[in-house]
């Protein structure tokens, strides 16, 4: 069962106190709930064309994989492949660690993981129904879960960013944060702003959506701008 979800940041938290402050507090709360395995839905993994991936390396740098975990995904009814890298014995091969899992996981301990990532070029209602899968699956059912929805959002807010200004970009925060405060989980409605923004959440946010379902609760711990993109740290629960 799911016992802990969050919306974590993945870029430099270096300069913005207020979010490394935040991302520790999620971490005393993520240690808390004691889960058993941490799903970590990823932007920044391996990207497999027409397919959701599922890590099933036996670590992703220096954490174990919940190998069982991963397989039972992958059992589910969309199109989901197993990924591994390195060692052609499974048991023996490490996953690179990519930065859209190191940095929660560098705050949130987890005593196993599995790595996911969405697949931008599948249709939107798939990443709710994989979250669906990620919270009915049998399997997980017996286990104490933790979802990450690793998530940077609007990357459109600077002209001197690498993607330039777009008002897109203030936009696609502006909703995410409204939507967060509404009550109602439903993050479809970003999809307007999500191209022209360069967002790099919608597609996490609703797996996490799906697990939850929409009338989740949100304890929003700080928002904060980095440069050119917007960082938020969430407690999510059902």
């Amino acid at each position: 069962m799911i016992v802990f979800a969050c919306i974590a940041p993945h870029g430099d938290l270096g300069d913005i106190p207020e979010l490394r402050t935040a991302m520790e507090e999620l971490g005393r709360r993520f240690d808390a709930a004691a889960p058993d395995v941490a799903i970590v839905v990823t932007p920044h993994n391996v990207h497999v064309d027409g397919h959701f991936a599922v890590v099933t390396a036996a670590y992703v740098g220096e954490w174990e994989t919940d190998r069982d975990v991963a397989q039972a995904l992958l059992a589910a009814d969309l199109p989901i492949l197993g990924v591994s890298y390195g060692g052609n014995v499974q048991a023996q091969s490490e996953m690179p660690l990519d930065w859209g899992t190191e940095v929660p996981l560098d705050f949130m301990r987890a005593e196993r993981v599995v790595v996911v990532s969405p697949a931008r070029d599948r249709p939107l209602e798939e990443h709710i129904e994989l979250g669906r899968e990620i919270a009915g699956n049998t399997l997980l059912r017996a286990k104490r879960v933790a979802l990450i929805a690793s998530a940077d959002h609007g990357h459109t807010h600077a002209a001197d960013g690498p993607y330039g200004f777009h008002p897109a970009g203030a936009a696609y925060d502006a909703l995410l944060l409204e939507i967060l405060a509404s009550g109602r989980l439903d993050f479809l409605p970003l999809a307007e702003h999500a191209e022209d923004g360069k967002a790099d959440s919608l597609w996490q946010l609703l797996v996490l959506q799906g697990a939850l379902g929409e009338g989740a609760h949100v304890d929003m711990l700080a928002y904060a701008r980095r440069s050119y993109f917007g960082m938020l740290v969430a407690e999510v629960s059902a």
